[in-house]
């Protein structure tokens, strides 16, 4: 499958054009059809051809899904045909006329160029009359591919998640108002993924009575987690017109938000007693990171709960695998005035010497924060929050270097707002913008002066996890020392720790944490997949 794509002058007829005939398409297969096709193209991505093999034709060149392939399909490009699937007008398929054949990997290729070639038209059109520019446009394309790149089917994803959502007030939240507890939720998701892995298409009777997995479990789990293809087409149309009408104008293609982070599973019927996930991690997306939306309904009472253990599993994270630091949450003093002064979340110390200081936000991103024109200000209540945990920062400093409060700091000790999002990836601009906004309301405080405004890194827990299990402290430091240098601004922190090791010696540390504590039936799992001698 080659595409290459050419130099284009924007035309929104021929927008209108190439989504009509990519439309066109859709109407020349069934539902069922098309979405087992994107289930063989998910399989084959994976790595399961064997599987792959039973539902699409393939050439052999077509087994390699590596970066650079000409066969390589993404998954973002797979969720987007999805989309477009859904919100394609149905016709009757004619006896006799033109069909696209799902079995063949051919007619896949041509819809994939296809939607290609859409895409780049409408960017021309975006990138001409708007007031968008590339640098922008390479954040919202990293927000659409980025997270696939990383992937769900990790430990930490599933520890991660069920630490914040799966204890205290969040989870007895959660049970309360679905009937389920957390760790039962995403222990059906688990299975369920597992289970989609091999075939496309899952009854609803599934039991694994031998780990703990019982059809009532199963029957809980399931309306947070199916909807009818019928509906995923009423929801869909609705939420393109939301998001639409907040954005101002319509949002390209690319960027449509996508009804399987909601809802993984799609039945051909209401009560079909079948259903597929098209592309299966989606499942692991919507029982980890998507239980957030369960949440956010409760409003500020479970956020604060998911903040506060947010802030100690980062602080578990860097104590478990830095083990000469010392690690410590934030405290309160008292000022020679009797005012309160608040420490960052959480504080570094190597030996005597506050190495580095923390603030952690466990806010998510909304839709349009990701894919908006402007994130800025269609995100403004999310990137507010970054903006404080700066402010947070600076004003540490500051409260230091006037004795109000007393740390041993010096010109080495960093700073960092760990988000649990990946809010700022490839967008120097708007970092920039946002110290723009920290600064504006520093200066209205007394006390903050130009020393105490230090450089800040910027880093998803994703990317931390990543740093601390491939460094030693001395590398950490190192790393953190170069995220200040003007040669690495706009780098993540991921990044500039590779390229700080390069030359060094490989490090790799096992997950530190046991998930047995949260999750029981991981352990039942592992039992049984020692049993057998082979996984589930």
């Amino acid at each position: 499958m080659v595409y290459e794509p050419q130099p284009t002058k924007g035309s929104r007829a021929k927008v209108d054009y190439h989504i009509r005939q990519l439309r066109k398409l859709f109407s020349r297969a069934s539902d069922e059809q098309f979405l087992q096709l994107m289930w063989a193209i998910d399989a084959l991505r994976s790595g399961k051809a064997q599987h792959a093999a039973n539902y699409l034709a393939f050439p052999p060149g077509a087994i390699d899904q590596s970066m650079g392939s000409q066969f390589l399909i993404h998954e973002w490009e797979t969720e987007t045909l999805i989309i477009q699937l859904l919100l394609a007008i149905r016709e009757e398929i004619k006896e006799g006329g033109i069909s696209f054949d799902c079995s063949r990997f051919a007619d896949v290729a041509k819809l994939v160029n296809r939607l290609r070639k859409l895409e780049d038209v409408e960017s021309a059109v975006y990138l001409q009359d708007g007031e968008l520019n590339v640098f922008a446009e390479i954040y919202r394309i990293a927000q659409r591919q980025f997270h696939w790149q990383r992937g769900y089917f990790n430990v930490s994803q599933f520890y991660r998640y069920a630490y914040l959502y799966a204890q205290g007030k969040c989870g007895e939240y959660f049970q309360r108002k679905f009937g389920i507890p957390v760790a039962e939720f995403n222990f059906v998701g688990f299975a369920l993924f597992t289970q989609s892995q091999r075939t496309p298409w899952v009854k609803r009777n599934i039991a694994l009575p031998e780990v703990g997995l019982t059809e009532e479990i199963v029957k809980q789990a399931l309306p947070l987690l199916l909807i009818s293809v019928n509906k995923a087409r009423e929801e869909t149309r609705q939420l393109v017109c939301e998001v639409s009408k907040k954005h101002g104008a319509p949002i390209p293609t690319a960027y449509l938000p996508s009804i399987l982070r909601r809802f993984p599973f799609l039945s051909l019927k209401e009560d079909s007693d079948r259903f597929i996930a098209p592309i299966p991690e989606c499942i692991l997306i919507r029982v980890t990171s998507g239980l957030y939306h369960d949440l956010i309904s409760d409003g500020p009472t479970l956020l604060a709960d998911a903040n506060d253990r947010f802030e100690q599993y980062v602080a578990n994270y860097v104590s478990a695998l830095m083990g000469r630091f010392k690690v410590r949450r934030a405290y309160l003093s008292k000022s020679k005035k009797g005012i309160s002064i608040a420490t960052p979340d959480i504080l570094v110390d190597d030996a005597d010497r506050l190495s580095l200081v923390i603030e952690c936000k466990a806010t998510k991103l909304n839709y349009l924060a990701q894919f908006a024109e402007n994130p800025l200000e269609a995100g403004n209540r999310q990137y507010l929050q970054i903006v404080n945990g700066v402010l947070q920062l600076w004003r540490f400093f500051s409260h230091v270097r006037r004795g109000l409060l007393v740390e041993n700091i010096d010109t080495d000790t960093a700073a960092m707002v760990v988000t649990l999002d990946s809010f700022l990836i490839a967008n120097q601009a708007l970092r920039a913008k946002l110290i723009d906004k920290a600064n504006a309301l520093a200066d209205m405080e007394e006390g903050i002066i130009a020393h105490d405004r230090r450089a800040i890194i910027f880093c998803p827990v994703a990317e931390l996890e990543i740093v601390l299990s491939h460094t030693d402290e001395d590398r950490f430091l190192a790393s953190l020392k170069a995220a200040c240098d003007q040669k690495y601004a706009g780098w993540d922190f991921a990044t500039i720790n590779r390229q700080e090791s390069e030359g060094k010696s490989k490090i790799e540390k096992k997950f530190p944490f046991n998930l047995y504590d949260l999750l029981p039936w991981w352990k039942r799992i592992s039992e049984l997949k020692a049993k057998n001698g082979a996984a589930i």
